[in-house]
């Protein structure tokens, strides 16, 4: 039997359904089961189906998939979401990413097989679950910033704030570029019959959605302006505001909206600007992955302003020593071994005339090509909103710096197997012989182009976070990196990485 507030929300979904254009109306039928996919996606998320409550039972359901499995382990090692770890298991997967997390995805890439059957609708949808997905992780790492008892109820809730967009988009593509550009309420209810709040409270009662998801819905964001004082008023701050930015971030034909939206957040959550910012390039960066690993490649999110020490560094190529015509660079004695105490004392206060992190590393990339004894050295660095991207940045000791550096850009997981191993470690590592690497380990192009049979590949780390790699070698083919200069090497290494964490206030 209906209760009395079942029986009033039914009567005034019925009011509401004779309100809609035609085209919406049978959302508002149970009976029609108008988009099963759609609602059912909504419900495997929220965890209402049943079958993805424990970790142990959603593991099970992604080891029967090998496109799932595929897509939870490469989440998984990317450095956005395990930095340090290589994760092998599946369970372990589940467990490290978190059931809000996993369950996303697979709700997601079975909604995103679905969409491959409507080719003309797939690019707008897939638009809309790619902003969902970045509001997803931009609300849950706000949360997480700011001690929030249970981010994960802000990363599914953040998720399914805007479903109505998708629901309307799918359903009527037209309507829903016409609301696109509503302004006020009163526009929307021209384009819908009632208000956009309206219709998608509505729609979440019809389709027996959490009761909490439908009073977030309805519920008035906080005042703009001020600090969020209860729980209900951070829950629904980082929710709606989540969503907000990632709205205005896609939407670069409004500059500055983003801006606004991004200072009312830090007013709200009176998180410092660092924590602020860090927390938003990590979301950015989780936000990518998701949703690269469930089909959408396109960039449909623009990252916000970030202050200059959180972008890429642009490094210029230091001036280094050129060898000897009569003596080849390979077989120099490096100051390192003939003046060490002399040669680490010019470095040492080298960087400490550094100011920032592209002097920092320019000095190192310098010493270790003059002084270290490495006839080729080079630097790549992760793209911060996109740590599966690798990007070559300085080299020095080569002919064609530009062919050199290209081979480092790509993706770690595709492209650098043996990179990212590298980057989740702490400390140098010698390959003494590269070609006996794991056939995918090295790049084909890399391969060709470096001609390497042996070299030094350290992590370049800010706490426990990597930032970038170094290589170097003494030449291409014959001339080997021996143990002796990977001791070399690491006298250069561990102070530079002591001057680059303090400058970073990390030491």
């Amino acid at each position: 039997m209906q209760t009395a507030p079942s029986v009033m929300n039914s009567e005034a979904n019925n009011e509401i359904c004779a309100l809609v254009p035609p085209p919406l109306r049978r959302l508002f039928d149970p009976q029609a089961n108008a988009l099963p996919t759609l609602q059912a996606t909504c419900q495997k998320i929220l965890n209402m189906s049943g079958d993805t409550s424990s970790p142990d039972a959603l593991a099970q359901i992604v080891s029967r998939d090998p496109g799932l499995t595929c897509k939870v382990l490469q989440i998984a090692n990317g450095i956005a979401y395990s930095p340090q770890q290589t994760i092998t298991s599946v369970p372990h997967a589940v467990t490290w990413l978190g059931l809000d997390t996993v369950r996303t995805l697979v709700a997601t890439a079975q909604l995103m097989e679905h969409l491959a059957q409507m080719p003309d609708r797939r690019p707008l949808l897939s638009r809309l679950i790619a902003k969902a997905l970045f509001a997803s992780t931009h609300a849950f790492e706000l949360g997480t910033a700011m001690n929030y008892p249970q981010p994960g109820q802000l990363f599914s809730a953040a998720l399914l704030y805007s479903f109505v967009d998708l629901v309307i988009a799918y359903q009527a593509p037209d309507l829903y570029e016409l609301l696109v550009e509503a302004r006020t309420p009163a526009d929307e209810a021209n384009i819908l019959g009632v208000s956009k709040t309206r219709f998608a409270t509505a729609l979440a009662q019809t389709w027996v959605l959490p009761t909490g998801l439908v009073d977030l819905i309805s519920a008035p964001p906080p005042v703009a302006e001020t600090r969020w004082q209860t729980n209900q008023q951070i829950f629904v701050g980082l929710v709606s505001g989540a969503n907000n930015l990632v709205s205005a971030m896609a939407n670069p034909s409004k500059p500055g909206v983003a801006d606004r939206i991004r200072r009312t957040l830090q007013q709200g959550s009176a998180l410092p600007e660092r924590s602020l910012q860090e927390a938003l390039t990590r979301a950015f960066d989780k936000g990518r992955q998701l949703s690269r690993s469930v089909g959408i490649t396109e960039t449909v999110i623009a990252q916000a302003s970030a202050s200059p020490s959180t972008l890429t560094p642009s490094i210029s190529s230091p001036k280094v020593q050129t060898p000897s015509p009569d003596q080849p660079r390979s077989q120099t004695v490096p100051p390192i071994q003939t003046h060490p105490f002399e040669t680490l004392q010019k470095f040492q206060t080298s960087l400490l005339a550094a100011k920032d992190f592209n002097s920092l590393l320019s000095t190192l990339v310098k010493a270790l090509h003059d002084d270290g004894g490495f006839t080729r050295v080079a630097l790549a660095l992760l793209n911060p909103g996109d740590t599966d991207q690798l990007l070559g940045r300085v080299v020095v000791g080569v002919d064609e710096p530009t062919q050199h550096l290209c081979s480092f850009t790509g993706s770690l997981t595709v492209d650098h197997p043996l990179f990212l191993r590298v980057l989740k470690q702490h400390d140098p590592i010698l390959v003494s012989d590269a070609s006996a690497e794991e056939p995918q380990s090295l790049h084909p192009t890399f391969a060709a182009i470096w001609q390497t049979s042996s070299a030094v590949l350290a992590p370049i780390r800010v706490g426990n976070r990597p930032i970038g790699l170094l290589y170097c070698d003494r030449g291409p083919y014959s001339s080997q990196v021996s143990p002796h200069d990977l001791q070399s090497f690491q006298l250069f290494f561990g102070q530079a990485i002591l001057s680059i964490n303090r400058l970073a206030g990390i030491l």
